[in-house]
């Protein structure tokens, strides 16, 4: 029997049916951007030409990629790509899907390099992922050299393609490593970033199907409290960073203060809990006591 021909406006009205019954997340907004992801359209060429009809290579993309959707893989996954701070991230399931919550992070970081009044800031972007911290940052100044760091080999190789994709490669050295092991220990950055995994194990339930089954978990569980990487992470910054030099960490709901405290105990002073716009302290900044001496 001959499969009927789909065009734009049948494959869009099946999808948005099947991804409201599936409890997808905006299911037209996702019908959209599969159609155009499959056709290499953007979605406004897609909502202007609903007669268009899909070949059958077009047409078996958009099911397959139509039935992963329903089951919950996320949609950043199916088309490989993320927008973050501006720029397009190539995104794949070996690394978290940047949120926006970490642009708070990336803002409140190229704010403080730019009060240094130096266009080269010495930074390093733990537990790197797909490196939109450190990239966005080396986005924004040229003549910066930054470090991206990440267990995950897997990772890494994702970070140096969205480098290049960037037009930043060779401004961000990608190391495999475990938090600052890298680094001596003694003052040699001026900023420290990371968004480390913040997730208390016992939430793993609460988490939405899309995070819960398809995110790495490396990059979202802290242990029974979520601060098992902070207590770590905290104390090794706090080494590595020169006099003055600022340490810049996202947390989750209800954590600032502990991280704060865990700052104090490493010797750093805490400056800041930045909120998002719900009001959650989400981005918690500290500074190593002393003066910048170089540069």
């Amino acid at each position: 029997m001959q499969t009927p021909v789909q065009t734009i406006a049948s494959a869009r009205a099946r999808m948005m049916g099947e991804f409201g019954r599936a409890g997808v997340e905006s299911p037209a907004l996702t019908a959209d951007l599969l159609i155009g992801f499959a056709l290499g359209w953007s979605r406004e060429r897609v909502l202007a030409h609903p007669e268009r009809e899909l070949g059958p290579e077009a047409g078996a993309l958009l099911d397959a990629l139509a039935a992963r959707r329903v089951r919950g893989e996320p949609l950043q996954y199916l088309t490989g790509e993320r927008e973050f701070y501006g720029r397009p991230f190539r995104v794949t399931p070996d690394v978290l899907i940047p949120r926006p919550e970490t642009e708070i992070l990336v803002e409140e970081a190229i704010g403080r390099m730019r009060s240094l009044g130096r266009p080269d800031p010495r930074y390093a972007d733990v537990g790197t992922g797909s490196g939109c911290i450190a990239l966005s940052v080396a986005c924004e100044f040229p003549e910066s050299f930054g470090y991206g760091v990440d267990r995950s080999f897997a990772a890494l190789r994702v970070a140096a393609e969205n480098a290049v994709r960037l037009g930043a490669a060779g401004r961000v050295a990608w190391v495999a490593a475990d938090l600052l092991e890298c680094f001596p220990d003694r003052g040699c950055l001026d900023f420290i970033l990371s968004n480390p995994p913040y997730v208390p194990s016992g939430d793993y339930n609460d988490l939405p199907r899309e995070v819960r089954e398809y995110e790495p978990r490396i990059a979202l569980f802290g242990g029974d409290d979520g601060l098992d990487v902070y207590r770590s992470l905290i104390p090794a910054g706090a080494a590595r960073l020169v006099p003055g030099g600022e340490l810049l960490l996202e947390v989750g709901r209800g954590q600032a203060a502990a991280v704060g405290r865990l700052m104090e105990e490493a010797g750093l002073r805490p400056e800041a809990a930045v909120r998002d716009l719900q009001g959650i302290a989400r981005v918690v900044i500290a500074r190593r006591p002393g003066r910048r001496t170089h540069g």
